[in-house]
């Protein structure tokens, strides 16, 4: 790790306990995401299969409404796949673009669902 990516507070996959560079640390096995609306079913994402290795940068790219939001939100755990499995080893994190409250919760929900993401 650069001393620029150490300011910046990047996280070395080597210092995260039992993650081995290399490692699978993202695993997205054949994810479909389905929600219900009223005048039919919305197909946000079809059969994603994804794999990130310890130490790898990727970006999700698309035009707006393919899914991308939909997949962070199910591997932050946010959201559960209607199909498929997420599997993450360690620690998740996300970050808004802008600050933002999730409105189907409290502001005690809010605050509560932080804590219960991090255990």
């Amino acid at each position: 790790m650069t001393d620029d990516e150490a300011a910046l507070g990047a996280v070395d996959p080597a210092d995260e306990p039992g993650v081995s560079p290399g490692a699978t640390v993202l695993a997205v096995r054949g994810v479909r995401k389905t929600f219900e609306a009223e005048l039919a079913p919305v197909r946000a994402l079809r059969g994603v299969d994804l794999e990130v290795a310890a130490g790898e940068f990727v970006a999700i790219m698309g035009p707006s409404g393919c899914g991308k939001s939909t997949l962070l939100n199910l591997v932050a755990g946010l959201e559960e796949p209607t199909e498929g499995r997420v599997t993450v080893a360690g620690r998740t994190a996300l970050m808004f673009q802008e600050p933002a409250l999730f409105p189907w919760l409290t502001a005690a929900g809010n605050v509560e669902l932080a804590l219960r993401l991090r255990g």
